[in-house]
């Protein structure tokens, strides 16, 4: 896994987006859209398609960006996703936050287009950061939010932090592993640890107690990333991927 700066990472994305798929039309599934868009498309054409299980978030992403063609309450789990009609699932951050993430990639998968794309985003919970974030109470989350990310909201109705669950799936191994499964070729897998900048000049000092606590794991655990993106490609041929 290459390891890149948080600013790198959605135009790496990009590229292979246009790489695979071209300028556009697209039509994307945002997959716990949440209240903002925060994936940079500039110069391709899409339609997007905003799911999030979260009602007051939903209006929040509505009234205040706009940028949704179609926007559905549901929970990921259960809400009904047309079979084969997206060019492009997205899901950032989400996952973590889901008792059954496997149910919710299987249904994602089944809503993706032949020869599609899936962008992922994740919390690795085999990183040092998503080990302590398993372990620790939701209101130290909400409070980190408020203090450290400066989100005075955090917590309110239709704003985050939620509940974490980290299914076992929830790392690098385990979505490799269920990709490979799945028959869905592996474009890019990228690390960051853009968390660490906003403690700034605590940053170091949070930065070492990371990699302190992955030594001690005696390498369970990795301090060279918290997050990972990944992008899959569904099998053009809807029969290749039930042979492998």
């Amino acid at each position: 896994i290459s390891v890149l700066s948080s600013a790198d990472v959605d135009p790496h994305l990009t590229r292979i987006v246009r790489r695979q798929l071209g300028d556009g039309p697209v039509r994307i599934l945002d997959a716990g859209c949440g209240r903002m868009w925060t994936w940079n498309l500039d110069g391709i054409r899409y339609h997007l398609t905003g799911v999030d299980v979260d009602a007051d978030a939903l209006r929040l992403r509505v009234a205040e960006r706009g940028d949704l063609d179609e926007a559905i309450v549901g929970d990921l789990r259960t809400a009904p996703l047309p079979a084969a009609a997206y060019d492009i699932v997205h899901s950032a951050f989400v996952l973590e936050h889901v008792r059954g993430a496997e149910i919710v990639l299987d249904r994602m998968l089944a809503s993706l287009r032949p020869g599609g794309l899936m962008v992922l985003k994740i919390p690795d919970g085999r990183s040092a950061y998503g080990f302590l974030a398993r372990r620790t109470p939701h209101r130290l989350h909400v409070l980190y939010k408020r203090k450290i990310r400066h989100r005075p909201l955090a917590g309110t109705p239709g704003h985050g932090p939620y509940p974490v669950v980290y299914d076992a799936i929830i790392s690098g191994p385990g979505m490799i592993a269920w990709a490979r499964e799945h028959g869905l070729e592996v474009l890019t897998v990228v690390g960051e640890n853009g968390h660490l900048g906003f403690f700034g000049r605590l940053a170091p000092a949070v930065d070492l107690g990371l990699r302190g606590a992955a030594t001690l794991s005696f390498g369970h655990l990795t301090a060279r990333y918290a997050n990972l993106a990944f992008a899959f490609r569904k099998p053009a041929d809807p029969e290749s991927s039930e042979a492998g």
